[in-house]
């Protein structure tokens, strides 16, 4: 039985994935213009996450902590440039929207978790 928090971070990954891939089919189609590599390489780790997270495997476990790493970068690249342009209540709010991408990386590093990625 998969522990209820996996099952959490593995819907947020699907949704993740869901965005990543209505971004991609709109560089595909030609709506956006914009450089396809984020985007497919997002689409890419989402939709492996959401694979290897329910079957508990030992490799989904990293590629989530180094997700969770790449999120708290963009959540704070994002906070850094609301900052910049006078809007500092959302700079705050994107700030402690960090939090969540620790606790992911802080409960997937307890030893107990380990135990259930063999």
């Amino acid at each position: 039985m998969i522990p209820w928090p996996i099952a959490l971070l593995t819907l947020f990954y699907g949704a993740l994935a869901a965005a990543s891939a209505a971004t991609v089919w709109k560089i595909a189609i030609g709506l956006t213009d914009r450089p396809i590599s984020w985007p497919l390489a997002w689409l890419a780790a989402s939709v492996g996450l959401m694979c290897g997270l329910p079957l508990l495997k030992p490799w989904a476990r990293q590629l989530a902590i180094a997700g969770s790493w790449m999120l708290v970068a963009t959540t704070l690249a994002i906070a850094g440039l609301l900052a910049r342009a006078d809007r500092p209540i959302a700079a705050l709010g994107a700030t402690l929207g960090c939090t969540i991408h620790l606790i992911v990386i802080r409960y997937l590093g307890r030893p107990s978790v380990k135990v259930h990625f063999h």
